[in-house]
């Protein structure tokens, strides 16, 4: 490998990870929004997903990669710790 390929490989690497690191930064941001009641959970893993496809994230980290990202950030949405279960 050249230095110029290992410039360029560097600069690609480089705006990916900006964008892996954005697209977490919005799954939180989203889960959070989910866990006040502001979005339904279906719809903003759904819209993540559709984000995380169109900026190539999905090619270039893989499909467990990104799922496991949106799922650490959504695990936190179905414990409700203060609501009394009726059985």
């Amino acid at each position: 490998m050249t230095a110029q390929d290992h410039e360029l490989l560097e600069a690609w690497r480089a705006v990916a990870n900006a964008k892996l690191n954005e697209f977490r930064r919005q799954c939180w941001r989203l889960s959070s929004l989910v866990q006040q009641g502001t979005l339904k959970k279906t719809a903003a893993i759904d819209r993540l997903w559709e984000i995380a496809t169109a900026h190539a994230l999905v090619r270039a980290f893989s499909e467990d990669r990104v799922q496991a990202i949106i799922a650490e950030a959504f695990a936190h949405c179905d414990f409700h710790p203060m609501r009394i279960e009726v059985a």
